[in-house]
């Protein structure tokens, strides 16, 4: 039997080593070899973060235009809104100026009906659907404008103040305005349609019963300091109100700016 050489011996299936394969084939090609699937290799990855980023740029781009439609929305109500708020902010007034006049013993005609609409409690539609979906679906954090990113971030809380002031509007209204009118007016004589089975009913009937005799206000309570004291406090808390839809309507214009130049960017 033929002596065999240990070290040029290698085991059926055992992968040849590293020096030698550079050695069998040449340090130069075993090296350009490396190189090619190196640079395949970083080449495939470059190109799947492209398109990675293309498509989070798509659907940024789609979150940050419904978003810019849905704030263009918002300020349309509020300017409606601010409208309607203007007229009831004017019947108060007219209100206010009838209760002052201690010449004319009557009030006039339309008094009830001027008590009615400066009772009519205005807010403008704010839709959020489009900016929460943006929010919960992570792409803030896309939104390469750090102004803008911050001002995205706050709009939630900029809409939830208006609906606070809101909320306190109906609280001076039930709290403060309807016991005294439910005591001295018949809410029935402003139009305003009093059912026990809906929540508005069954708060102003828990109050206390609600005069039977249409158009018979009691003037003297009407024309009292403690009336004078509640339609001034009530103009009070809607112009807190508008001033709150007005600094919505200016934050809106604002991120809209904003919202503009990131989306032709991303065109």
């Amino acid at each position: 039997m033929t002596a065999t050489d240990p070290k040029r011996t290698l085991t059926k299936g055992s992968p040849m080593p590293i020096l030698g394969l550079i050695k069998s084939r040449g340090l130069g090609r075993a090296a350009a070899e490396a190189l090619l699937i190196m640079f395949g290799v970083l080449a495939a990855l470059a190109v799947q973060s492209w398109w990675d980023d293309k498509v989070e740029q798509q659907i940024l781009l789609s979150h940050l235009t419904a978003v810019q439609d849905e704030l263009r929305e918002v300020r349309e109500s509020i300017t409606e809104n601010l409208r309607q708020s203007g007229h009831v902010v004017d019947q108060t007034i007219t209100v206010m100026m009838m209760l002052a006049d201690r010449k004319t013993k009557a009030m006039p005609d339309s008094f009830v009906e001027r008590v009615s609409e400066m009772y009519e409690i205005k807010m403008p539609d704010m839709p959020t659907s489009a900016y929460d979906a943006f929010v919960s679906s992570g792409s803030l954090r896309l939104v390469k404008d750090r102004a803008l990113r911050a001002m995205l971030a706050q709009y939630g809380n900029e809409v939830e103040e208006v609906d606070q002031i809101n909320q306190v509007m109906w609280s001076v209204y039930y709290d403060l305005q309807a016991p005294f009118l439910n005591r001295h007016f018949v809410l029935s004589d402003f139009g305003w349609p009093i059912v026990t089975e809906d929540a508005f009913g069954e708060r102003i009937y828990s109050l206390a019963e609600i005069p039977k005799a249409p158009n018979t206000p009691d003037w003297d309570a009407i024309r009292s300091l403690e009336f004078w004291n509640l339609v001034y406090t009530w103009r009070i808390a809607y112009n807190d109100q508008i001033g709150a839809v007005i600094r919505l309507q200016r934050y809106c214009k604002q991120l809209e700016d904003l919202l503009q130049a990131e989306i032709r960017y991303l065109e």
